[in-house]
């Protein structure tokens, strides 16, 4: 695909999003295109690409300043939840491809949708620790708290997973409880033995990153970042919108050097860069910026 034809693939994405009413979803789509056409520098009709990608992001401004939006996202038509699912679906591989297309679907705010799709992974035993991890995010995320330990209950029963992975979930459920204030006897899973007990060791749940600024407006000075969600070596991370100089230094490409990520097992050192940059547009956080960090190889 060439330079022109992704940025016009992007501009056709963007439009599809708008026409079906996802006016933020629509002007993060235009923003990236709008970036790159002023990357590539001097072109053949650059400038008239420009203006027309410049005129739909004033439609949808325009658009999302009469909309009256309500704090949830809205639930979508089938159709559409299949759109985005294949729309994030990059990876070569069919489970890394379903995990993404879960992923998105969670990040559109289609949790009973993306509780569906990961609860198909779990059961296929593909990534089992980060499918049921996703589902109890989701589930909170519905209101749903009392579905969550229902199904942590069955897990237990079942066994999809390794004990110690089951006891990473009661963790993470038993955390999410006591911030709601909910009290729940929550059971301890039980011990299978020591043959069951190989396979891969569940990757770190990263809870915080830092970066050390090499130059820019925030040169000399390291930032601390609350990860919100994480998969396999992607990052998010929540920068409230008064963060001005913080949000200008981690523009979409930025390549992030001196990072640190720090989980409850492990600290390690390592580098990053900036893929995506999202305007939150539903809940408390409404109008804060969303950055997808991946962790980069050394």
């Amino acid at each position: 695909m060439s330079d022109l034809e992704y940025i016009k693939s992007q501009v056709k994405s963007a439009d599809l999003y708008r026409e079906q009413g996802l006016y933020s979803e629509a002007r993060e789509k235009y923003i990236e295109a709008l970036s790159y056409i002023s990357k590539l520098g001097n072109f053949a009709d650059r400038d008239k690409l420009r203006e027309a990608v410049e005129k739909r992001i004033r439609i949808v401004d325009e658009k999302i300043a009469e909309s009256a939006e309500t704090d949830e996202p809205p639930e979508l038509s089938a159709d559409i939840q299949n759109l985005i699912k294949n729309l994030f679906s990059f990876s070569e591989t069919r489970e890394r491809s379903a995990f993404e297309g879960a992923v998105a679907l969670m990040r559109f705010g289609q949790y009973q949708r993306a509780v569906d799709e990961f609860e198909k992974l779990l059961a296929a035993g593909v990534q089992p620790l980060i499918a049921a991890r996703n589902i109890i995010k989701c589930l909170f995320l519905l209101g749903t708290p009392e579905v969550a330990i229902e199904r942590f209950n069955q897990w237990c029963g079942k066994n999809p997973m390794t004990s110690l992975e089951l006891l990473h979930i009661r963790e993470l459920l038993k955390l999410a409880l006591v911030e709601k204030g909910i009290a729940a006897d929550l059971p301890f899973p039980p011990k299978k033995p020591p043959g069951e007990q190989r396979g891969e060791e569940p990757e770190p749940e990263i809870s915080m990153m830092t970066v050390e600024f090499e130059d820019g407006e925030l040169k000399g000075s390291t930032v601390e970042l609350k990860v919100t969600f994480q998969f396999s070596n992607l990052l998010s991370a929540i920068v409230p919108s008064s963060r001005k100089e913080l949000i200008d230094s981690l523009s979409p490409g930025a390549t992030l050097n001196r990072m640190g990520f720090y989980s409850s097992l492990v600290f390690f050192r390592g580098r990053g860069k900036v893929t995506s940059m999202a305007v939150l547009k539903h809940g408390p956080r409404k109008g804060d910026y969303l950055f997808d960090i991946s962790i980069e190889a050394a």
